[in-house]
C-alpha cells in the first residue's frame, strides 16, 4: 500500500485581539497571552491579520511586521531584554513576515503563510508602521492557523 502525505489542519487560534484597539503608529503590540507549541508540536502556521478601520488612510507602502518571541529555556522569552515578553525588542531573529497594508481607510485582510514554528512556548507581536493609528474598535485581530503533515 502506498502512503501519502496530507496536510492536517487544526483549529484557528486568536493571538492578538483587544491589544490592537486604538493602537498607535509605531507601536509594538504583544499578545497578552502566549501559545504553548511545546504541547501541540505544530510545524507550521499561517497568520491572518484583519484591521477594521484607521484614523486616516495608511500611507502607501505601510507595513505590519510579524515577530515571534520563543521561551526556548522554558522560563524566559527571547525578547532582547529581561525575558518577560511584555516589552520586547524586535530583531531580525524574531522577525517572521510582513503584512503589506494598502493605502485605503477601511477593512483590510492580509496573510503571512507557511511560517515555521519551534516546539516551544511563544508570544506573537506586531510592529505597526502605518503613518496612522488604528481606531478603538474591538474587531482588529491576528489569528494563527497551525498545521502539520499527516502520513496515511
Amino acid at each position: 500500500m502506498v502512503s501519502k502525505t496530507l496536510w492536517a489542519e487544526e483549529s484557528e487560534v486568536s493571538l492578538i485581539t483587544t491589544e490592537l484597539n486604538n493602537a498607535a503608529d509605531g507601536a509594538i503590540i504583544v499578545d497578552a497571552g502566549s501559545y504553548n507549541n511545546s504541547t501541540n508540536h505544530f510545524r507550521w502556521a499561517d497568520f491572518f491579520l484583519h484591521l477594521q478601520d484607521f484614523d486616516a488612510a495608511p500611507a502607501a507602502g505601510s507595513l505590519v511586521e510579524l515577530h515571534i518571541f520563543y521561551r526556548l529555556d522554558g522560563a524566559l522569552y527571547c525578547d532582547g531584554e529581561e525575558g518577560d515578553g511584555a516589552t520586547p525588542t524586535p530583531t531580525g531573529n524574531s522577525f517572521h513576515g510582513l503584512f503589506q497594508i494598502e493605502a485605503v481607510d477601511g477593512p483590510q485582510n492580509q496573510q503571512v503563510i507557511k511560517v515555521p514554528l519551534s516546539p516551544k512556548e511563544f508570544k506573537a507581536a506586531l510592529v505597526l508602521d502605518l503613518a496612522t493609528d488604528l481606531t478603538a474598535v474591538d474587531t482588529h485581530f491576528l489569528k494563527m492557523y497551525p498545521y502539520n503533515e499527516e502520513n496515511q
